[in-house]
């Protein structure tokens, strides 16, 4: 299933993807991240905490600065992105997220995007 969710974010595109785009720092805005571990090429190790479970494994985390865009996903299935483009005095981002877990996947990315707003607008 997708879940798609947007929202402007009052700072520049460019800002907002250096903000979004290395891995180590997506614990601050994904909550369910508790660790993430870049390994060689484009795979990272994470750790992630879902109703009280934690699972360990690998995925992949790519960043295209000329795209402003970052993707994410393992190979079981589950992926995402994360789009920036400008949006009048700021930016809008938008959140993707492919996933066969529904329970709680469209409140997960709405807190995810309001972290991202809260932390982007508190460094501008």
């Amino acid at each position: 299933m997708e879940h798609v969710h947007s929202a402007h974010v009052a700072t520049s595109p460019d800002r907002l993807f250096a903000a979004l785009s290395q891995p180590g720092d997506l614990t601050k805005f994904v909550p369910q991240l508790t660790m993430v571990v870049p390994q060689e090429g484009d795979i990272v190790e994470v750790e992630a905490r879902y109703g009280g479970h934690t699972q360990r494994g690998e995925a992949y985390f790519r960043a295209d600065a000329g795209a402003r865009r970052v993707e994410w996903g393992t190979e079981g299935g589950y992926t995402g992105s994360l789009a920036i483009e400008p949006d009048g005095d700021g930016s809008m981002v938008t959140l993707s997220l492919h996933t066969t877990h529904t329970d709680h996947a469209d409140q997960d990315v709405a807190g995810t995007l309001d972290a991202i707003r809260r932390l982007a607008e508190a460094k501008a």
